[in-house]
């Protein structure tokens, strides 16, 4: 009887271990062949806020990984800048730059409906007044969808509207349905993965050193159509792309995004109260404009500041896994970092070039 058991243990522990192993992206120790190293910054003006930010780091801060750029060279480094860690919702603000280069190249359009990209829910249809929602709508968190999605937080649960409160375009509520169907939308209109457009549309172009198209996963639930995409990406790697939106959408001189989308999609437009440090939301960005800042912000404490006035790119990680163990552990230790020690982290990195 204790042999069996023993053995049904087993069993079931390799079949626990398959799963987590599937549902895991595989990572790869060696470097994109279009990799390209960042200068970095040797003679600080004021290397004392560069020491200041370390000690900061280790002894106050739950991250493992942390980025500076100012002027497109290296600020500040600090642990594991290449360890691919998952972004939660800082995967949002990288949809954003992917739409401006699918607007760029024409194949989507921001006042396309749902009707007109005939997008549905199979398990919550949709209903002729919520299917006038446009991609506009969409990428402002305006859907007046309001339907269970895949990635949902408790809160994001308490907090959503009654299913035909409002109409679309009329009301901000920071809505996981609403962004897991721009995933449907974009690789229905791209015909790419979502993996493969970053790979070739930003990866490659901007020499990210690890980010390949399967460090993109998917999470389908059963009660939405809609896919979850999860992203999986380097505090390097993403500090690359504050610095392409930094520079207006150009990388060396190269325009990968327009300016104007990039002016467009980072316009506080809602007011996002209770957010703080945030007041107002983007096109999938989220707005300090006290600071005068952008965000890109992730559960667990994926952030990236975009700092225009001083021409900075702030990123910290803090990683909340690779696989569902490893995600569990982290929640069951409550390891979460605080928005407010990455303010801290960006204003030494301001006055480390006063």
């Amino acid at each position: 009887m204790k042999k069996q058991r023993k053995f049904i243990i087993l069993i079931a522990l390799l079949a626990i271990s398959t799963f987590i192993v599937s549902c895991s992206p595989k990572f790869w120790n060696r470097a994109n062949k279009t990799y390209q190293p960042l200068p970095v910054i040797t003679n600080p003006k004021n290397p004392d806020s560069i020491r200041e930010a370390y000690q900061f780091l280790k002894e106050k801060t739950e991250y493992d990984a942390f980025i500076a750029i100012k002027n497109d060279s290296i600020l500040a480094s600090w642990s594991d800048i290449h360890l691919p860690i998952m972004t939660h919702s800082a995967r949002k603000s990288i949809m954003s730059v992917l739409y401006g280069i699918a607007i760029d190249k024409g194949l989507i359009r921001l006042n396309q409906t749902l009707a007109e990209l005939k997008i549905d829910d199979n398990k919550a249809p949709l209903t002729a007044v919520e299917k006038t929602c446009t991609i506009r709508d969409l990428l402002m968190s305006r859907s007046g969808i309001y339907i269970e999605a895949a990635g949902e937080t408790k809160e994001m649960k308490a907090s959503r509207p009654q299913r035909g409160m409002h109409k679309p375009g009329e009301f901000f509520y920071y809505n996981n349905w609403g962004f897991n169907v721009l995933g449907t939308i974009f690789e229905q209109q791209t015909q790419l993965s979502i993996g493969q457009a970053i790979e070739e549309w930003l990866a490659k172009p901007l020499g990210m050193k690890k980010f390949k198209a399967n460090y993109v996963i998917y999470k389908q639930p059963d009660y939405s159509e809609h896919k979850q995409y999860i992203i999986f990406m380097t505090a390097e790697d993403m500090a690359r792309i504050g610095m392409l939106m930094l520079n207006e959408g150009k990388w060396k001189g190269k325009t990968i995004v327009s300016a104007k989308w990039v002016a467009e999609s980072t316009y506080p437009y809602s007011e996002d109260k209770n957010n703080e440090p945030f007041d107002h939301y983007a096109y999938l960005w989220l707005n300090d404009t006290d600071e005068g800042t952008f965000w890109a912000s992730g559960w667990g404490g994926q952030f990236m500041i975009v700092d225009r006035k001083n021409q900075l790119v702030v990123v910290s990680r803090n990683d909340t896994g690779r696989a569902l163990l490893q995600q569990g552990l982290f929640m069951w230790k409550g390891k979460q970092a605080s928005r407010q020690h990455h303010q801290d982290l960006h204003h030494l990195m301001i006055e480390s070039c006063l």
